[in-house]
């Protein structure tokens, strides 16, 4: 698969964009020339990342920052300064460093405050006391245990899925698999979060309802809500004035992103409100997070069920934005390698035969579909940039260098997905290679690492065994173009996938 990544639409340089240089920029003249010297000067870089964080602000708006910072690691080594006090590291050695267990372990930096709407999530929250209470009551749910009992759920999305798809299939013309990807990723979120399905695949739309700021309602487009509000918090994150800043900017970039968060803030709550109003003992994710809450207070107070309102957009965002993301480019590599996709469909058949909707217990132990699914995910990579940390009190030893207390470190996901000392061909789509070294993972960073790595990662594997080998066994498929564009929010996404579906019987 190759790839090309466009930007966004650029818009007219705003007054907003020159606030947020002087203010970022006497920030770090402040920094460099006040009451401390610069610890690190020595450190490589873009000379305006030394001087602002706008710089990284704007590769990030742009849609490329993973590949910039990607770029600069080839020209300067393992250590990049992209921002006046923020280090990406581009080695394997500095993953247990940067995102290490224990007391000495680097905390989420302030970058995550961007992500926090009514209240922190677990997500967003960069209190370690705070993120062990929430992971206690939240990580239950996530268990495997915990998703093989709301499995029935995910089938019932599926086959409702499929059921649509057989129906498209015998339509001329062609469709974007993303966003049928999307409408089911959507529909499963939505029924383990909420208790019911939005309905996206039923209604061929990803339309909503959303109250506004002003009470009024209005439709809305979903999977745009969630783009542009993660697109707005991966910008406004990069440094702690530019959240406050961007609400009162001109640029139609911050004020969609902005009435984005709102609207997705209401989805949620008036969707858990109603499950709370009218009560339900339905086992799903759902249940398990009000329950885990009720066994602590015995009833629910005013602050949890804000605090539960947070942890089902996060659970909607990131569980159906990273696995529709992840299946599409998984298929797209696939369908151009045949050889890949000749032993693939071998294994399919011989374990499920041509037809029908598999089940859980019918995919969880296939080892090549396994290393398709963790070979697209390095190739791809999905989380591509390094995800942000700050170094604790007392400062910390990195390859060799020492780092002062509060610096924003971050270990880029692509470049180490990509880079040869740990994978030898790595611009190779080779799924064998995960057959043949067993402790790959530890260098796969889709997850995250670290104590703060994804709850979620369990029902995105599901997930992905489930549609990728329906999707495969059911339908031929016929791509439009063997390129697939892409670009970079917070996540690495494609931007359609335009295919001619027919069924294979």
């Amino acid at each position: 698969m190759s790839t090309i990544d466009l930007p966004p639409v650029f818009d007219v340089f705003s007054i907003g964009v020159i606030i947020m240089t002087i203010s970022s920029m006497l920030a770090a003249l402040w920094q460099k020339y006040g009451l401390r010297k610069d610890p690190l000067r020595d450190i490589p870089g873009p000379f305006l990342a030394r001087w602002t964080p706008l710089w990284l602000a704007w590769q990030v708006r742009m849609g490329r920052r993973y590949l910039v910072v990607h770029e600069l690691h080839k020209k300067y080594g393992p250590f990049v300064r992209i921002a006046p006090n923020h280090i990406s590291v581009a080695h394997k050695d500095a993953i247990p460093v940067v995102y290490g267990q224990g007391s000495g372990a680097f905390d989420k930096s302030a970058y995550y405050h961007a992500f926090v709407s009514d209240k922190a999530s677990i997500f967003s929250t960069v209190d370690r006391q705070d993120h062990a209470h929430k992971r206690r009551l939240v990580s239950q749910a996530f268990s495997y245990k915990a998703l093989l009992s709301v499995a029935p759920l995910l089938h019932t999305s599926l086959n409702n899925f499929v059921d649509k798809l057989d129906e498209i299939s015998t339509r001329e013309g062609w469709i974007d698999a993303l966003s049928w990807f999307n409408f089911l990723a959507f529909d499963i979120l939505s029924d383990l979060a909420f208790g019911e399905p939005i309905g996206m695949v039923l209604k061929e739309s990803d339309t909503v309802a959303v109250m506004g700021a002003d009470g009024k309602i209005t439709q809305e487009n979903a999977i745009a809500l969630v783009d542009e509000r993660e697109h707005l918090a991966a910008v406004v994150g990069i440094h702690p004035w530019f959240k406050t800043l961007s609400k009162f900017l001109p640029d139609p970039f911050f004020i969609h992103g902005h009435k984005s968060s709102t609207g997705l803030i209401d989805l949620a709550r008036r969707r858990v409100t109603k499950r709370l109003d009218h009560g339900s003992s339905r086992d799903d994710i759902l249940n398990k997070l009000i329950d885990a809450r009720m066994e602590e207070t015995g009833q629910l107070t005013e602050d949890q069920i804000t605090e539960l309102i947070a942890e089902t957009v996060t659970l909607l965002i990131a569980g159906s934005d990273t696995t529709s993301n992840s299946i599409t480019a998984i298929i797209h590599l696939v369908m151009t390698h045949p050889p890949v996709y000749k032993k693939l469909m071998t294994e399919l058949i011989s374990a499920i035969g041509p037809d029908g909707v598999p089940r859980h217990e019918n995919v969880k132990d296939m080892p090549y579909l396994q290393a398709v699914i963790d070979e697209g995910l390095r190739y791809y990579a999905t989380t591509a940039i390094g995800l942000h940390r700050a170094v604790p009190r007392g400062g910390a030893m990195c390859l060799g260098k020492f780092f002062p207390e509060g610096t924003e470190m971050s270990v880029p996901a692509y470049t180490i997905q990509h880079d040869a000392t740990i994978w030898r061909d790595p611009e190779n789509f080779r799924p064998e290679r995960w057959l043949e070294e067993k402790d790959l993972g530890r260098y796969l960073m889709t997850f995250g690492k670290g104590p703060r790595q994804c709850l979620g990662r369990n029902l995105a594997y599901i997930e992905m065994q489930l549609v990728i080998t329906t999707v495969l066994l059911r339908y031929n498929i016929e791509l439009k173009s063997s390129t697939l564009e892409t670009t970079e929010g917070f996540m690495h996404k494609p931007l359609h996938m335009m295919v001619k579906l027919s069924r294979r019987i």
